[in-house]
């Protein structure tokens, strides 16, 4: 039944940081609470895992109220940002100490296999009889994460626990927690601010927006029908360009009309009306570098190129706003210049100007269940 939240609130003097937030995780998903840092994600993870207390809501394990259960009894692992190893010992006591204070009794023999076994799926197995100051920040975090992992806990909480590492270990673990969590009976809630972190692993995905969940789905859903703005521009990297527009169709057809007075296609985008302004939204790589595309081009001006391997990021301004195309290629054009880029109007996002909320996807974009979204394209 995973863990269920209902009307959570939290407060710190006079700042509302959880403003009753309603939630649901699926039992032994991969949960991924993404926010902007600050928002409030540790918080959640904190009165989740029964470290602190909420100041109203309840919180249920498999539909058991949490409430007044102590987080000593609670069947939880927690993983933090900064790496919490006992420094006098050495990797392999460092995993044996959880099971060695545990109330359950556990045999010599049980504990060497628990220990032996962990280390082995966390590829760790290699570094037990070093010091956590003999090993590498990488292998530093998959001992404490070993550590919280060998109780076999119900319920894993990590915040930010990838934050402190390069680019290099980053992405390591990545891979490997994915490949881990589909392998556990585990239920996994990770807080993070980096969308890609959540893409890469996650089965589930929660936005934290001014105190409340505004959107909960699983991951694909959340990335292809964010429903709101704010997660839109958020879950992508590079985040999703988005342009005011205003809505017209006469004897020239349906189209969009940017600021500059560019007209962009609108496809069969429907549920619109005319003369109203919408928040316009497309991809980064849905846009198609072209030097003669007709109705669906604009010409934003080249800040700078990022090139990794073989792919570029074009950081460009338009309209006064920074936007970002991705292209497979090397892309080698001079600061400055203006490169004209077509859209397929299929591949569109329509938010309300006002709320945010989506009002229209384009057909090439992937719909999902009416249970998660009411938005059909």
């Amino acid at each position: 039944m995973g863990i269920r939240v209902e009307n959570l609130h939290k407060s710190f003097g006079t700042e509302k940081v959880l403003d009753g937030i309603n939630l649901e995780i699926p039992d032994r998903s991969f949960f991924s609470v993404v926010a902007p840092t600050g928002a409030g994600k540790t918080t959640l993870l904190r009165i989740l895992a029964g470290i602190e207390p909420a100041d109203a809501g309840t919180v249920y394990y498999d539909g058991q109220d949490m409430t007044d259960v102590a987080v000593q009894t609670r069947s939880v692992g927690m993983v933090y940002q900064k790496f919490i190893n006992y420094p006098s010992l050495t990797v392999r006591e460092n995993l044996a100490s959880p099971l060695q204070v545990s109330d359950q009794n556990h045999s010599q023999e049980e504990i060497e296999r628990r220990v032996q076994e962990t280390a082995e799926m966390l590829q760790i197995d290699h570094i037990l009889d070093n010091l956590p100051e003999e090993v590498s920040g990488g292998e530093a975090q998959r001992t404490a994460i070993s550590r919280a992992l060998i109780k076999e806990p119900d319920y894993l909480f990590m915040d930010e626990p990838l934050a402190n590492l390069d680019y290099k270990l980053r992405e390591g673990l990545r891979s490997d927690f994915e490949r881990l969590f589909s392998e556990q009976d585990t239920t996994v809630v990770y807080a993070t601010p980096q969308a890609g972190d959540a893409l890469a692993m996650s089965t589930h995905i929660g936005f934290l927006h001014d105190g409340n969940i505004i959107q909960a789905a699983p991951r694909d859903e959340m990335y292809f029908r964010p429903r709101h703005l704010p997660v839109a521009e958020f879950l992508g990297e590079p985040p999703m360009n988005v342009l005011p527009a205003t809505f017209n169709e006469d004897n020239t057809g349906r189209y969009f009309e940017l600021d500059d007075g560019t007209h962009l296609e609108a496809g069969s985008l429907s549920a619109l009306s005319p003369g109203t302004e919408y928040l316009l939204g497309f991809r980064p790589q849905d846009m198609t570098l072209t030097e003669n595309g007709a109705g669906t081009t604009i010409h934003p001006e080249l800040s700078f190129v990022e090139t990794v391997g073989s792919t570029s990021t074009l950081h460009m301004h338009f309209q006064g706003k920074e936007i970002y195309a991705l292209n497979e290629d090397p892309v080698h054009r001079k600061t400055g210049s203006a490169i004209p880029f077509a859209l397929d109007p299929e591949k569109f996002y329509v938010y309300d100007s006002e709320s945010g909320d989506l009002v229209a996807a384009g057909e090439q974009i992937p719909s999902f269940s009416q249970q998660h979204s009411p938005f059909d394209g």
